[in-house]
C-alpha cells in the first residue's frame, strides 16, 4: 500500500478514535430546602423511531431499578407515543402513579465533514529532513496527492426530570455523542452518565 494511502487510513483511525463515545456536556439542578429522592419515575423518549423509544426507555427504566428506583417505561402505560397535551400527559402519570416524570428528546444532530491531506509534508528542518534530491518530490506528492473527507455527526440529547406535586423541573443534562449508533449499547453508555451524575447529586 503506497505511503499516502496510509497516512489517510491512519489520519481517519486517529480521528474517529478520538471522537468515539459521549460526553456530558451540562448538568443542572434546581435549589431545593429538601432533599428529593427519585422514586416511582415515568421514563418517556420522544423519539419519531418507536423501536429506538422503546429500547430507550427499556434501557433507562432497568438502570433505574438497578439503582433501586420503582421506573416504569412510558410505552406500558401507552402503546403510541404521548400526545403533546397536558391530559394525556397527566392520564398516564396518574396511571402509573408516578411521582416524577423524566423526558428525553433530541435537542440537535448536526454532520460535519473533515478534510484531510492525501500526505504529510516534514519541513527541512525537522527531524530526519531531507536532502535537495528527496525534499522535492516529497512535496511534490503531497501537493498533488488527493485528500479526502470523512464525515462526522455530532447528537445532542437532553434529559430532564419533573417532580409531579409541584410540576417544577428538578434536574436536566445535555449530552454530546459523536456517531451513535442507536443501539441498546450506545444507550447503556449514554444513561450511565446521566446515572453518575444523578448519583453525584444524591438524587438517588
Amino acid at each position: 500500500m503506497k505511503t499516502k494511502q496510509l497516512c489517510a487510513l491512519l489520519f481517519c483511525f486517529l480521528f474517529l478514535s478520538s471522537c468515539a463515545g459521549s460526553k456530558l456536556l451540562s448538568t443542572w439542578e434546581a435549589e431545593s430546602p429538601e432533599q428529593l429522592n427519585l422514586n416511582k419515575i415515568l421514563v418517556v423518549g420522544v423519539a419519531k423511531d418507536e423501536t429506538k423509544r422503546r429500547i430507550y426507555e427499556d434501557t433507562f427504566t432497568d438502570s433505574f431499578t438497578e439503582s433501586g428506583v420503582n421506573a416504569v417505561a412510558s410505552y406500558t402505560a401507552s402503546k403510541q407515543p404521548i400526545e403533546p397535551d397536558e391530559k394525556t400527559l397527566r392520564e398516564v402519570v396518574k396511571k402509573t402513579k408516578s411521582d416524577f416524570v423524566l423526558i428525553t428528546h433530541m435537542v440537535s444532530a448536526n454532520e460535519q465533514d473533515y478534510y484531510h491531506p492525501g500526505g504529510r509534508v516534514g519541513g527541512y528542518n525537522s527531524p530526519g529532513g531531507y536532502g535537495l534530491y528527496g525534499y522535492y518530490p516529497h512535496i511534490y506528492g503531497s501537493v498533488y496527492s488527493s485528500g479526502g473527507y470523512t464525515s462526522t455527526t455530532k447528537v445532542v440529547l437532553e434529559s430532564t426530570i419533573y417532580d409531579v406535586a409541584s410540576e417544577k423541573r428538578i434536574w436536566t443534562a445535555r449530552s454530546l455523542s459523536i456517531d451513535p449508533v442507536m443501539t441498546r449499547k450506545y444507550y447503556q453508555q449514554l444513561i450511565d452518565l446521566f446515572l453518575a451524575d444523578l448519583k453525584k447529586k444524591d438524587l438517588i
